[in-house]
């Protein structure tokens, strides 16, 4: 009987890693979601990195792949205007709940994965995703999708956790084992990531090194904001998940705030003409 149970919790963890949908769906996406609503101002330097780097402009389209509760959907759907689009595509339904109510009609919504990815228009401005295509677990698939409804120079812009960087390690050692779903995902390399673009119609991509500033009123709201997003299981405290991201990262007190450096890594190609 142990055996059995054994083995059909096994499977049950495979299942769920095999759908993304699963993995933000109950506690974790709550947690996430009110994060998020508690300290909105929390990524306000992460809006200004997406405008630097992505360069939304009027009357663009563009699709978002992984956007979750949808804060930066809002501020590129507001760039692009009335004459612009902005797709979402995100397999976890309960991430995107009620966005449909509040985000500008130039929005569409779309419950796909990044590598199922399936839309009418074809003809994207670009692509964009932040945070989210090391859940993806196919990204050689996913970046042909994206080729495949990207215009001729169109631009792919990705900002994301790099293999081999502090904010890997970082996931890999503590929120892997504090998160309440886990987080087995695996981490694009610059290598790799050069490799799937040159094999799915994309240009050399460049890289850059952008350093988020997530600000609070002191640490301990930082350690109540770790723990809510990365919905840390029951044994773990505001002061557990401020002391786990403190052994990796760089964390700044002073000024009446606390500042959390939150070091990411942005990909950018443009769709090439020939594949």
């Amino acid at each position: 009987m142990i055996a059995v149970f054994s083995l059909l919790s096994i499977l049950e963890i495979i299942a769920m890693y095999a759908d993304t949908d699963a993995e933000f769906s109950g506690e974790r996406s709550t947690n996430y979601q009110d994060a998020l609503r508690l300290y909105p101002d929390a990524w306000l330097h992460d809006l200004k990195l997406m405008h630097d780097l992505l360069q939304p402009r009027p009357g663009e389209s563009i699709v978002e792949v992984g956007a979750g509760t949808g804060y930066f959907s809002r501020e590129i759907a507001r760039t692009l205007g009335a004459n612009g689009r902005l797709d979402i595509v995100d397999p976890a339904s309960e991430q995107t709940q009620g966005l449909a109510e509040i985000l500008p009609r130039n929005i569409r919504i779309h419950h796909q994965a990044a590598e199922d990815m399936e839309l009418a228009f074809k003809g994207f401005d670009a692509v964009w995703s932040r945070g989210a295509i090391h859940h993806v677990r196919d990204k050689m698939r996913a970046f042909e999708r994206f080729a495949a409804h990207t215009k001729l120079g169109g631009r792919l812009v990705i900002t994301d956790i790099f293999a081999g960087t502090t904010l890997a390690r970082y996931f890999d050692s503590f929120i892997a084992r504090s998160c309440v779903t886990g987080h087995e995902v695996s981490f694009l390399s610059q290598d790799f990531a050069t490799t799937i673009c040159g094999l799915t119609g994309w240009s050399c991509p460049a890289f850059y090194d952008n350093t988020a500033r997530w600000r609070f009123a002191d640490s301990q709201h930082l350690g109540k904001f770790l723990r809510l997003l990365f919905s840390a299981k029951p044994e773990y405290s505001d002061e557990d998940c401020l002391e786990g991201v403190q052994d990796f990262l760089t964390v700044q007190d002073g000024g009446g705030s606390c500042t959390l450096l939150w070091p990411m890594t942005t990909l950018v190609a443009q769709r090439a003409a020939t594949h």
